[in-house]
């Protein structure tokens, strides 16, 4: 029996390049989830402490149960992820649904699943522009949601108490450019190299939060580029930063 090793070569690196699809999705959508359970879990949280009126003992007992029920299920899709090897997002663009978008009301919709949380930890969160019209442009609005929940997450996990998250957007050449500015804890000079990288997390994000694997942003990054845009921060220890990312305009 003779064995075509080129052949058994070529299939072993397919199996792992389809291996690594499948752990790139588990990570992206285990992010959104964990995203959309936080935005719950604030609200919840509001409920009973009364920032909406007295609970009846029974309510309160209810809202209890649905609120460690939440707790734990953040706590297991946060151990998917602690798990997850995520490879790479290579030849997932065919899997990109995309379609012409009004930037301005995607980003407004995704802002508003964070004011709960940003109210309760009395941080401002204002978008800039609610009113303006902008061109049109080609996105997958569910990777690019991720992309964003991820930013406007880490620019209220990692601010100071009664701080801002003041998000903004403009036109720039062919691009729609869009910041991200928070007054947190800012980053090294030395970290903002690595900010992207898989896995990594700056240690001064510890003290904030404990939990972390350092996936978000280099997903952020990676859905950012398969929408042909760039992605980049500026950041000063101690002084906030502030994310950017571009994406095309769409063609007429």
């Amino acid at each position: 029996m003779v064995i075509n090793t080129k052949e058994l070569a070529a299939e072993n690196k397919k199996l792992k390049e389809l291996n690594a699809m499948r752990t790139d999705l588990i990570s992206l959508n285990a992010h959104q989830i964990r995203t959309d359970l936080s935005a719950a879990k604030w609200i919840i949280k509001m409920l009973l402490d009364g920032d909406y009126g007295n609970l009846t003992p029974e309510q309160e007992a209810a809202l209890k149960k649905v609120y460690d029920s939440n707790e734990h299920a953040i706590s297991l899709v946060s151990q998917m992820l602690s798990a997850g090897k995520a490879k790479s997002l290579k030849n997932l663009d065919e899997k990109y649904k995309v379609e012409k978008a009004d930037i301005v009301p995607f980003l407004n919709s995704t802002i508003t699943l964070f004011s709960a949380e940003a109210r309760k930890k009395q941080i401002g969160l204002n978008f800039l522009n609610k009113g303006n019209k902008l061109p049109r442009v080609l996105i997958d609005r569910e990777r690019l949601k991720i992309a964003i929940q991820n930013l406007i997450e880490n620019a209220i996990k990692y601010n100071k108490p009664k701080g801002q998250v003041i998000i903004s957007i403009k036109k720039s050449g062919s691009y729609l450019e869009t910041a991200i500015k928070d007054t947190g804890i800012g980053i090294s000079p030395e970290n903002k190299e690595k900010i992207f990288d898989k896995f990594f997390r700056a240690r001064n994000t510890e003290k904030t939060s404990g939990f972390g694997v350092g996936l978000g942003l280099w997903n952020s990054k990676k859905i950012i580029e398969r929408h042909s845009g760039k992605i980049w921060v500026e950041s000063a220890l101690g002084k906030g930063s502030i994310f950017y990312f571009t994406i095309p305009i769409a063609k007429k």
